[in-house]
């Protein structure tokens, strides 16, 4: 048993290389499988009592097959013998309903990961249910204590802590069999605050991550949540105009997402993507760097394989404004023409960074003057041929490098490619979301839709 979980990784290296097995003697071309096991606490507190608390346990077996150029697929959370067998023979007759694929196929043999390094991803939090529960409402009482010194009407909304583990393991019939072991701990808090001229405002702080004593003391996801929805009160519109939008730092991962997924394997052999063929050209402003590293330990997006087996690399996404690599899977790999680059589950760990000057975030609202800040999108989103970029936001008002007043109920508006060109600085105060680490990110010029 490891940590939360019920299984080991020697058991579901078993189970992923038997369903391996049993599809080759049935004459499949290639088969992988993906055993995933984990298990975990999590505890949701709301006026001094549990309002959930679960201890839950999952296991699943995925197995692609190929045959004559066709691909099938098969799914179980049982692991025993007969589960098995019959994930085989789904999976089996399905490949033979489908249209070939020239392009799919298990990764190249010589892309596996076959004994390259595997990042520490797993950290056993060693709490038990009472711990958790105990860690949970001293959050709350931490959050209503804020909450009360607090001027106005203000009150702890739910809060929550939770720890999990996960054990993964890849099987393919070129006899790659890995396995791997990672740990996830989470704690977050709401708050509420009363708004005499509209509705109560809600805002929240949270802290993630594969360590659970690097989650920071409790106290400040308590102080910063609270602090945040006092801040948010008296929120109006603004009118219409072009100003400089500064994107604060826990929101910015948003634009770095819509930039990634242009580069995608999928998006650029289709040519569904504003960033089409962009390999080699300028696609940002030239003082910008973006880099993805698979092997950061206990990094939230960190791995020694994707689920074809091949490893991803440290390098460098955009370089100066220029972009450097792909996101790509093996089949998206094969139809550019293009070597896989072990990204079929998505980027790994990516870190955005300048060689302009950032600062502070008080030194970012400075640089910015006038203009707005965004600390929440509250709908919207892109087109991912066009680049349009369109979203409701709520955040400040600022004036001279100070803030003037909470905004609410305006738009923005503009072209992703234009409002990577137009980023001026990137700020000091990086904080981590999930796979994305950036600071604020301050674009000098853009659309806001307000009151007529």
């Amino acid at each position: 048993m490891t940590g939360f979980c019920t299984r080991d990784e020697a058991s579901l290296r078993d189970a992923a290389a038997a369903a391996v097995e049993q599809a080759r003697a049935l004459g499949v071309d290639a088969a992988s499988a993906t055993v995933r096991a984990g298990g975990g606490i999590s505890i949701k507190v709301r006026g001094g009592v549990a309002e959930s608390a679960v201890r839950d346990a999952y296991q699943s077996l995925s197995l692609t097959v190929y045959r004559d150029g066709r691909t099938g697929g098969a799914s179980t959370v049982a692991l025993d013998d007969a589960s098995i067998a019959r994930v085989v023979a789904e999976a089996h007759a399905i490949a033979g309903l489908v249209q070939p694929d020239a392009d799919a196929g298990l990764a190249n043999f010589e892309t596996l990961a076959w004994d390259g390094p595997a990042p520490e991803m797993f950290a056993h939090s060693g709490q038990s249910p009472e711990s958790l529960m105990a860690r949970a409402l001293e959050l709350e009482a931490l959050t209503a204590d804020a909450a009360a010194q607090a001027s106005g009407s203000v009150r702890a909304g739910e809060v929550a802590v939770g720890s999990s583990d996960h054990l993964s393991a890849l099987a393919t019939s070129a006899g790659f069999c890995r396995s791997i072991a990672a740990s996830t701990h989470t704690q977050w808090a709401t708050a509420l605050a009363d708004d005499p001229n509209g509705p109560s405002v809600r805002e929240y702080a949270q802290a993630s991550d594969r360590r659970f004593d690097a989650l920071g003391p409790v106290s400040a996801q308590a102080r910063q949540a609270v602090e945040r929805a006092v801040a948010q009160r008296g929120g109006r519109s603004i009118a219409g105009r072009r100003a400089p939008v500064l994107f604060e730092a826990r929101i910015a991962p948003t634009l770095i997402h819509a930039l990634t997924q242009a580069l995608f394997g999928q998006a650029q052999h289709s040519r569904a993507s504003w960033l089409a063929g962009a390999l080699g050209t300028e696609i940002a402003a030239d003082h910008l760097d973006l880099f993805e590293d698979p092997l950061e330990p206990f990094g939230m997006a960190s791995g020694g394989w994707d689920h074809e087996g091949v490893a991803g690399s440290r390098r460098a996404i955009i370089a100066r404004g220029r972009c450097q690599g792909y996101f790509l899977g093996s089949r998206s790999a094969r139809k550019l023409g293009m070597r896989s680059t072990g990204n079929a589950d998505g980027p790994w760990n990516l870190i955005l960074s300048s060689h302009a000057p950032g600062g502070t975030a008080a030194a970012m609202r400075q640089a910015m003057d006038t203009g707005l800040i965004v600390t929440q999108l509250q709908g919207g989103g892109s087109d991912p041929v066009t680049g349009n970029w369109t979203q409701a936001v709520s955040g400040f008002w600022v004036e001279g490098g100070e803030i003037v007043h909470p905004v609410i109920d305006v738009t923005l508006g503009g072209r992703l490619p234009d409002m990577w060109r137009r980023v001026v600085a990137v700020g000091e105060d990086r904080e981590r979301q999930g796979a994305v680490r950036t600071g604020s990110i301050l674009v000098d010029d853009m659309q806001i839709g307000g009151r007529a």
